[in-house]
Parts: structure tokens; sequence; C-alpha cells
């Protein structure tokens, strides 16, 4: 390990487990994308941990011992850059420190544990700012490596493998020691399934990133020495021809497919055909053709060479570092065929992006690219093939770390060729190597004598071998060649030697451990000669080079600000202070995007678009939930002077007056601004306006002049991009104007069941007991799902639906309050108007048995609807009746949803999976204690929002709307869902008059103190057995089950089938369930019980059922159903006909027993008494049992519906 020489006090067992978070947050800062595995930080920690020891081991008390230290110990060139951070850090000061490893905390471990005296606080920042940097370089190092190879963890074996590659890292930690890689199993990187759309886009963004760290490379550490040494010459444009040009178009393309994909970050098609289409129509591609002729003209590697001769040019390269200049010779021309493959590569992009894109624009796009493109790529594949240019290697044109197409193959060739080599010893190839390069021969040349060897270079060693001439076969791979000499990379030294009368094309390995065992290796060509000095001096620089990039960028960044306009001339430039704007303190990483506790309301819209980073969640909370603290119009206001940024700001103009030099500088920093700020402010203020529009339309559906001002800014908007994501906001506006439905298809896996009946078809006889408890719970859950998916965020925040604006603010929650009211009223009304106890005990059990249904649906708020109606003051207080009721347990268990602050409530919906109908009653409390429990503003700052609590409500909404998407599959029964959506149990009274009404009937039904129910007449003339809830198409055909009774041919009686007697069988309804599609259209008008002009002309309506017919003499196709009916049972003699409609004003006698003998005619069952329309005028009027059917007056009416239902059934295979 890195120098043993520790102090005495020194105890690394002590220091375990204090890095481990600090060096967490670093990871996020170099690598925000990835994330490090405990074991990887745990490797870095005992890293740092030696290096911590070793600056101590020199009893440092000065900044200068450290500096001193640091120069001795580490190698060059990063001791030089270690002691820049850590100058940097100094000089910044405590308070504004950069620095994430505990300073404190080591200061005292220090100064008690490891010193023994004081030192000066900033002797610690300076050790700890070296340790940072450090820890910084490895993990940076391995996390390009990472991403290299596509995974998304580091883990302690991606360290090893980073730390081998480098040589500067690897004469820091082992400078004696060979380290061996580990052997893991892994997945093999190589895709083996077809890509999809959003996978190729990611990929390309990826490469397109590493690709402009590789021009960043040529330019910023190749390019630049030449021009500060040659500032005017034309030698640049002849060396590195176009390649600003090349960035610049890589840059522009680059950001335009992230702003799509930014665009579709939240579940919307992902479309980037338009990129390429733009870019082809200005002819931006071209770039290529020039760069192409330059590079594969012998011209530019010439003059580079003649240039190089020149003592003044070659002064200048060595001071860059070790290495460089023999970089510049050699790697420097590989790098520049770069763009040449890469263009290519654009090409093969296109075309897999055509191959799978599920977009008809979006394809048309790509296609019209295509073919714009199609010249110059013929043009550009001609100059490549006619200028004989050799397949590229991955470290021909990049620097980075090579992934690796699985460690296991990489292992399995590395071994197969070590058993091709005789005589090898010491430790397998794999184990120091991570990575082949190449091989080939070369000539050893020694005491004057050449001679032949196979040459192997791998990323860790070069090995020669002699061919083994004693093995008659060649075929066979083992004994091929015979080992001579190997070397580790690290450990040598490669020298360029100029050509000589005996000696051409050579080059020297000198071992830094013996310089005089070097090696002389001639090449046969030039060009030989020139592969592999790239391949070698690539390997020994390419640490070096990378980092001097890293510092090159850290240092423009440091010393070239963004510089933003005056906050005089544009209010959304003011500075950051506590005055505008407060941060969530959660202890997050540095590189996270920060949570937002409050701010001004410019900040907000500031952070809303803000220039460094998107944050999705934050639009989302914002666009929920603004309206408490600012109005629609003040909104579009303030994001329409957002976007209109003053082009140059007066702090970035040029004046004649000034310098030539002070002029450049402001002209590069107008550039950076319009490229760093301008563009990505700009593209968030219109992607917030998407959002808006395409999630909360209905505020500008409320107010037209929010209208017209959004569509006269859209129309003026400026810039290509800009003006296309423009258009495709208005073109959203315009079919949302045009449009009155919105309808999506939603395929089910199975056909709906088929709709259950029991006694009645007519909707003039449904009441709770006529119909089937299985159709009651499937319907209202249909109906209450509509209801619920319906209510919008907007609807909940700030407490609207209980303010005066109500009836606008929140038209569909309070439809759905208004529903469940009636419905629980209606229930009660049902069991407390029926005297009679047994079948007050049959209407209980009936309701109970619906909530049984509903919970099998996980209609919860219906669940809870009749828990409400049972609980109850007029129903509760009944004890004879419910003692009878036969699911008290079930109902027990109901109960307990809404105990103990709905405890398990949450449990059972959080383990449940959609469709649900939740109960929104907890989410309304939950609200109601948010929004009262927080202030509008934080304590004792008026002007600053208090964003944290609309955070909080926007997470209830959020919880809401997860449940909203996914619908049933059930069919509606428009008759029994129009009966239901007319409830109005209270008629012309108020609640108050309506709770009276039902307790005085209560108690005259059961009064207090009765030790046994009282008797009263019944009052439904019909059975009261239940049909149970089990679905018809699970039930066996058992003779004497239970069968509903059907109509008569004329009349509104009933009769039963007899044995001989068929029905045919009734094919399920397809009618869609009635949901809004836009829920600020107008509500749909109810349809009228009794009404003939409202009924529906769909024939796959149900309608009364008409006389029955014979059956037919044909054979029934039982594939329309899925159990034969049950057998009625045998009507008795004499009931061959119905008899009269008894007066209204005289109570229903109690029928007869049906085995009595005396009473011939049998009184048929009614669902309910006749309507008025049946009766004569001399007969009185009755309340009916449901209210007042004709008052529409608190009728809650539902929007149109969003969605229609396909079902899907599968084909059996025969």
């Amino acid at each position: 390990m890195f120098p043993p020489s520790l102090p005495e006090n020194f105890n690394a067992q002590e220091w375990k487990g204090i890095f481990v978070q600090a060096l967490e947050n670093v990871q996020h800062q170099v690598h925000p994308s990835l994330v490090a595995k405990e074991d990887a930080l745990n490797y870095i920690e005992s890293l740092i941990i030696s290096l911590l020891g070793t600056l101590c081991a020199a009893q440092p008390h000065s900044v200068q011992d450290v500096v001193e230290r640091v120069n001795k110990t580490f190698p060059d060139p990063i001791d030089k850059w270690a002691n820049r951070d850590a100058s940097i850090a100094l000089e910044k000061g405590k308070k504004n420190s950069s620095i994430v490893l505990p300073v404190e905390k080591i200061h005292q471990y220090l100064v008690k544990d490891v010193l023994g005296y004081k030192i000066e606080f900033n002797v610690t920042l300076y050790i700890v700012a070296v340790l940072e940097y450090i820890a910084a370089d490895i993990l940076k190092l391995t996390g390009n490596y990472v991403r290299n190879i596509k995974h998304s963890e580091i883990t302690y074996q991606d360290i090893k493998v980073a730390i081998c590659a480098d040589q500067v890292l690897m004469d820091m930690f082992s400078p004696e020691e060979d380290v061996s890689l580990p052997l893991v199993e892994e997945p093999i990187g190589l895709r083996t399934e077809a890509q999809s759309y959003e996978d190729i886009v990611k990929d390309f963004i990826f490469e397109e990133t590493q690709y402009m760290r590789d021009l960043s490379q040529i330019i910023k550490v190749f390019r630049a020495p030449f021009v500060r040494h040659f500032p005017t010459s034309k030698d640049l444009e002849i060396i590195f021809s176009n390649i600003l040009d090349i960035y610049e178009f890589t840059a522009n393309l680059l950001s335009s497919v992230e702003e799509q994909m930014e665009v579709a970050a939240e579940s919307e098609t992902l479309t980037v055909g338009i990129c390429f289409l733009d870019m082809a129509e200005e002819e931006e591609f071209s770039v290529y053709e020039k760069y192409v002729d330059d590079m594969l003209s012998p011209r530019g590697k010439e003059r580079l060479y003649t240039l190089m001769q020149r003592e003044d040019l070659n002064k200048t390269l060595e001071d860059e570092g070790h290495g460089f200049k023999d970089a510049v010779k050699y790697v420097l021309p590989k790098l520049l065929l770069g763009p040449i493959y890469h263009c290519l590569h654009y090409f093969e992009v296109i075309k897999g992006l055509t191959n799978v894109s599920q977009n008809e624009e979006d394809l048309e796009f790509l296609e019209q690219a295509n073919g714009l493109l199609a010249s110059l790529r013929s043009v550009l594949e001609s100059k490549i093939k006619n200028g004989n240019l050799p397949r590229s290697k991955p470290w021909e044109t990049s620097l980075r770390l090579q992934g690796r197409t699985g460690r296991q193959q990489v292992v399995q060739k590395m071994s197969e060729l070590q058993k091709s080599i005789d005589g090898w010893e010491g430790k397998d190839i794999w184990q120091s190597c991570s990575e082949f390069i190449l091989d080939g021969v070369l000539m050893k040349h020694a005491k004057g004598k050449p001679t032949e060897r196979h040459v192997f270079l791998f990323d860790g060693l070069i090995i020669l071998c002699k061919p083994n001439i004693k093995r008659s076969s060649v075929t066979y791979p083992t004994g091929d060649f015979k080992l001579k000499e190997k070397f580790h990379i690290r450990k040598v030294e490669i020298r360029d030697k100029d050509d000589t009368e005996e000696l051409k094309n050579w080059f020297v390995i000198v071992p830094r451990d013996h310089p005089n065992n070097s090696v002389n290796l001639l090449a046969k060509t030039a060009e030989e000669k020139s592969n592999w000095m790239a391949a070698l001096i690539s390997l020994q620089t390419r640490s070096m080079l990378e980092r001097r990039l890293d510092s090159i960028l850290k240092e423009e960044e440091r010393d070239r600000p963004l510089v933003l306009p005056p906050p005089e001339t544009y209010r959304f430039a003011q500075k950051d202070t506590t005055d505008n704007i407060v941060m969530e303190d959660t202890g997050m990483s540095p590189t996270e995007i920060p949570l937002i506790k409050g701010g001004t309301l410019l900040k907000l819209i500031e952070r809303l678009t803000y220039h460094m980073y998107a944050d999705p969640k934050f639009v989302k909370t914002f666009l929920t939930t603004f309206r408490s603290f600012c109005t629609p119009l003040q909104l579009l206001d303030l994001l329409i002077e957002r976007f209109n940024i003053p082009d140059p700001p007066d702090n970035l103009k040029v004046n004649i007056n000034q310098d030539a030099d002070t002029n450049q500088r402001i002209k590069d920093d107008l550039k950076k601004f319009r490229k760093e700020y301008i563009k990505p402010v700009q593209f968030r203020v219109v992607n917030v306006l998407r959002h808006w529009v395409d999630h909360h339309y209905y505020d500008f559906e409320r107010d037209q002049t929010l209208l017209h001002k959004l569509n006269i800014f859209l129309k003026n908007v400026k810039g290509k991009a800009m003006k296309k994501m423009a258009e495709s906001i208005l073109k959203v506006i315009r079919r949302r104007f045009e449009s009155v439905s919105t309808e999506r298809d939603i395929i089910h896996a199975k056909p709906a069941p088929s709709i259950e009946w029991h006694l009645t078809k007519d909707k003039e006889q449904f009441d709770l007991l006529t119909l089937h408890p299985i159709e009651i719970a499937r319907q209202v859950t249909l109906l209450e799902f509509d209801l619920y998916r319906a209510v919008q965020p907007s609807e909940l925040v700030g407490c609207t639906w209980m303010k005066e604006n109500k009836s606008t603010s929140s038209p569909n929650l309070l439809k759905m309050i208004s529903f469940t009211n009636n419905f629980i009223c209606w229930l009660e009304k049902c069991i407390i108007e029926t005297e009679n106890y047994e079948e007050r005990v049959a209407v209980v059990n009936r309701t109970m048995e619906i909530m049984l249904v509903f919970q099998e649906l996980n209609n919860f708020n219906g669940v809870l609807e009749i828990v409400s109606a049972i609980n109850s003051a007029s129903v509760f207080r009944l004890e004879h009746t419910l003692d009878k009721v036969s699911y008290r347990k079930q109902f027990d268990d109901a109960k307990e949803l809404n105990a103990d602050h709905f405890k398990k409530y949450i449990e059972k919906l959080r383990s449940i999976n959609p469709p649900c109908v939740p109960f929104l009653g907890m989410y309304l409390t939950n609200i109601l204690l948010t929004e009262e429990g927080n202030p509008d503003f934080l304590q004792n700052r008026p002007d600053i929002i208090n964003f944290s609590k609309r955070r909080k409500v926007a997470e209830i909404t959020g919880e809401i709307q997860q449940y909203q998407n996914q619908p049933y599959c059930l069919t509606v029964e428009q008759e029994i869902r129009d009966f239901f959506e007319n409830l109005n149990p209270l008629g012309s009274m108020t609640e108050k008059e309506f709770n009276d009404h039902l307790y005085e009937n209560s108690l005259k039904i059961e009064p207090r103190g009765t030790l046994r129910a009282q008797k009263f007449p019944k009052r439904f003339e019909y059975p009261l057995k239940s049909p149970g809830i089990k679905p018809i198409s699970m039930r066996t055909s058992a003779r004497g089950h239970f069968f509903p009774l059907l109509p008569s041919g004329a009349g509104t009686g009933y009769r039963i089938l007899n044995d001989t007697e068929e029905t045919e069988p009734q094919s399920p309804l397809q009618t869609p369930p009635c949901s809004p599609t836009d829920v600020f259209d107008p509500p749909a008008s109810p349809i009228k019980p009794g009404n003939s002009d409202n009924k529906s002309n769909d024939p796959s309506q149900i309608s009364a059922i008409p006389p029955l017919q014979p059956p037919p003499k044909t054979q029934v196709n039982r594939k329309n159903f899925q159990s034969p009916p049950p057998l009625p049972p045998r009507m008795k003699p004499g009931r061959d006909s119905d008899p009269p409609i008894p007066p209204r004003n005289i109570p229903p006698p109690v029928p007869p027993r049906h085995d009595s003998q005396s009473t011939p005619q049998f009184r048929p069952p009614s669902a309910t008494l006749p309507r008025s329309s049946h009766r004569s005028p001399s007969q009185p009027e009755f309340h009916h049992v449901n209210g007042n059917r004709d008052c529409e007056e608190g009728i809650p009416k539902l929007p149109p519906k969003t969605y229609r239902m396909a079902h899907h059934t599968r084909q059996k295979s025969s």
C-alpha cells in the first residue's frame, strides 16, 4: 500500500466509518446519476485513511509542511492538482468552503489522537482538501468507466479496475505490488434483444455526451497550446480543420434531443425525429464534409510534424506535462479521426429510430431527415473508402477507459492467449489487465542483431514472445509462442527515437527500476510505428490528459461564471438570499435538486423555469396548488415576463471604446448567456405552459381573457424549435375547443360480467329489494368511480369546496359529495319507512349484502356509506332489527375501516390492486387539517409563500389521482344508473326535517323500552328472499333454486314459469360506463323515469321485458351463456290470472300461506306501488318510497364520459 510510514499513534481501525457518508456525497457531486455500493465506499475510505496517515507521518505544523509532503509522496502531475485544489479551499476559508468531508471532526481527532499537539485549523482544512480531491479523482475515474460499460452502480471491483488502468493511481497506492483484478460473475454488456425507441435515444444521449468530452479533449487540451503559440496562424485550421464547428453542431443536436427527452419525461411519447430533420434542413451536417476532406488529406499531419520541429513549440508542449509532446505527435492524429467515424454513427441512429418508431409524424420526420442526408452519406462513405481509412479501434479515437463486453469474455480470451505462450510464469494475464489493445510483429534490436518478436499489448502488460518453430501444427493454440519478456506498462517508459542509418522506425522500452535493461523495438513502416506509439503513449498518458481536461473545465467554470442581466431590468435575475427564498433542511446531497420551503412569487416562478435544471415534481406541485396564492392571469403574465429576457442585457453589450480583449470576453460571455440561460429558461417557460394546458385546461375554459392572452403569446414566439413547441400547444387548444369528447378506448383482458336481475326489469318498479344486490353494488360503484375520477386536484387545494364560490371551483367534488349524501339518506329511508319487522330485517340484510359486494369491488366509499347509514341515529337504535341481521361480523369488520384514524382502511387500500373507489372523506379531512394547521406564509415572513404547505397538500391530491386511471371491467345498465343518479330521498324537506322525520318513524316502529318488535302490516307483496351475492355464471342449476318472477303478458303483475318453459339467455350489455370527457363540459341531463322520449335507441340496452314467448324449437347455442338457467318452481293450479291492483288508500292485506286451500287466487308481487300515471284521478296520491322522483333540484348530474370500454375476449384454442 501507499507509503507504509505512518505515525506511531495512528490507528487506521479507529478512523473507519468517519468518511463513508461524506464520500457518498462526493460521489454524488462527480457522478449524480450513479450510486456507489457500500463495499466501494469502504474501499475508498481505506485508501483515504492510509493517505491521511502518510500525510501526518511528517508531523506537519504548517500548511507549507503539508505542501512539501504532497510534492514528495504524490506522483506527478496529481501532486500539482491536489495542491491547487487545496489552496483554493484555503482561500475560501472555513465559512465559504465547499469541502464535504467532516473537517471539524477530523481536526479534533488529529490534535487529540494522532499528532498529539495543536495545529491551526487551516492545516487540517488543507489536509482534508487534499484527501477530498483524491477521493473525487478516484470516484470520477471509476464513474467514467462504469458509465462506459452502461452500469448504474459503482462497485469495489470497478474501483480496482479503474485504479489498475490508471498509472498515476497505481503509482500512488501500489508502487511495488501488482494488484490482482477480481473475477466477478456479471451479465454481458452487449444487448441481445431488440432496443426500444427510448433505449436508442438514451444510448444516443450517452454517446453524444461522451463524444462532446472527446471533442473537448481535442480543443481544450491539444488545440489550446497551439492557439497560445500561434494565435493568428492558418496552421490551426490546417491541423484541426473546423473542429470548433463540429463541437457547436454536436452541442446543438444534443441539446435539442435532451429537450425532447425532458418534454416526454411524464409518460408522454418520446419523439426526436424533428431534431434530426431540423439539423438536416439547415444543412448543419455538412460541417463534416469539410472535416473529412481535411482529415483525409496528409497536409494536416505533415504540417503538425513540421511545427513540432520548432524548439519554441517543443518547449511549450514539454511545459504542459510529462509525455504531452509524444501525445501530440502520436495520440492526437488518432483522436482527430474520431469525428469521421462518429458522423457515420448518426446515419445508423436515424435508421434504428426509423425501424422502431411508433409515431406516424415522427416516422415521417425521420424518413425526411434520412432522405436529406442520403447524398451527404454517399459522399462521405465514398471519400472514406477512397481514403483507405481503416476500421477504428476504440482506444484510437477516444481516451476514455473502454468498457468490457463482459468480464467473463475478456478473461476467456486472455486465458486462451496465455495458453498459447510456453513458459508463462506468475499471475495470469487477466489478473493484471482489463482489456486487450493490439498485437503484431516487431523486431527486437540487441547487440547489433535484429530478432523477431510477436508482441501482445494489454492495458496493463506488454508481452514479447518468440514464435515456437518446434511445433509442426499451427492450428492448436497451446505453445504457438515462447515467452521472452514481459513488462508492466506503468513500470516502463516509452521513448521515441529518431531514425538513424542503422535503425529505422524504432522506439525503446525502458524499465524504470532497471534502465539498463531497455529493449529496442523496430517496426516495418513508419505507419506501423505510429500505431504502436499511439497505443503505448495513450495508455501511459490518458489519465494525465483526462485529469488535465477536468482541471481546465473546472477552471473555466470558476473563472468564467454565467453573467446574468441586472435585476433592475430583469426581475428574475435577483440573487438568492434568505429574504426571497428558503430551502428545506433535509440533509440531501449537494447535487440533488433542493426542496423549496418557501419563497417570493418571483422566486417560485424563477425556480419553476430554472436555467440550471428541470424539476418536474416542482412543476406538477406548483400547477396544482398555485391558485391558493396567485390567480391564473397573474401566473400567465409572470411567465410571459420570465420568457422575455433582454438580449443582449445592458451588461453584455459590446462597446467600441473598449479594448479588443474586453469586447471579445463580452462576446464570449454573451454567447454563454444565450446558450446556458436564455435557451433553457425560454424552453422551460413553454414547457410549463404545455403542462398547464395539458393537465389544467379548465383555467382557460373558465377565463376567455386568459385563453386569448395565451394564444397571442404563443403565436408570437420566435425561434424554430420554440415555435414548434408553441404550435403543438395551440393544436391541443384547438382540439379541446373543437371536440367535446376526448374518449379513449380501454381494452380489458376479459369481457364484463352480464347484468344480474332479480324481480323486475321495469324501471318503474326499481327499489332496494326488487333489484339484484350485486347489480346495485356494481352500478353504484360505476357511478361513484365516474364521479371520483372527475375530481380535479385544483378542486381540493385551499379547501375550495367549503368556500362561497365552491360551485365553480369544485363542481365535480360537490357532485361526489351530493351523491354520497343522497345514497346514505336513501338507505336510511328504505330501512325506517319499512314498518313491518320481517320486511325491515330483510331490507337491512339486503343492505349488508350490497356492502359485501362493495368490498369485493374495492368500493371503500360505498362500504363506508353503508356503515354511515346503519350507524345513523334513526337506524342504530333499532335493536330488535339489528339483532336479527345475518351479517353482523362482516359489518363490525367494515366499521373498523374508519377507526383509529383510518388505520385499517389505509392498510387495506395499499394492499389491493385497482380499480377501486377510495373513501374521499379521509382525504378531505387530511387536506382540511393541513390547510388549517399550516400558515399560508412562513412565520413572521408575510412575503415568503409557504410552499412546504402546498407540497403536503399536493401529496394528498397525488394519492387521490393515482386511483383515477384504472376503470372497472363492468357494464353500465343505463336505467339502473338513471335510478340512482336521480335519487332524491329528502324531497322538499330540509336535512333537519328529513332527519327528524326518520327519527320519529324510528320511535314509532320500535318505541323505547319495548321487549319485542311491534307488529305492522306488510308493505311489500313480493318475496323477501334474497337472490344472494353469487353471480348467475357461478351458480349451479339446481332444480329447487330460487328463480325471479317474470312479468306476465299484460299489466304490471308477475307470473311464475312452469317447468316446460324456457327463457332466452340475455347477452351481456355493452353500454360504456358514463364518465366525463371534459369535467368542465355542461353536465349531461339525467334521463327522467317514465319519459319515453329519453329512452335509449341502442338495441343493446335492455328495456322492460316483453311478454314471454314460447321457446324456439331449435337447439339453443350455449356459447351465448355460461350456464343453463335454473328451473322455476311449479305453479299451483288456479294461479293462471293476476288479480287487480288494490286501491292505494287501503293497506295491502297480509298474503295467505302458500299451502292454504281456501284462497284459490294468487296475489302477484309488486316491486313498488304503481306510479301516479297509472292510477285513476279518484285515487289519492301516496308519497313514493324513494322520495319525490319528479323533483330535479339538488340532484347531482354526471359530466360526459371520458372513456369507452372495448372488451377483448381471447379465442379458445381448439
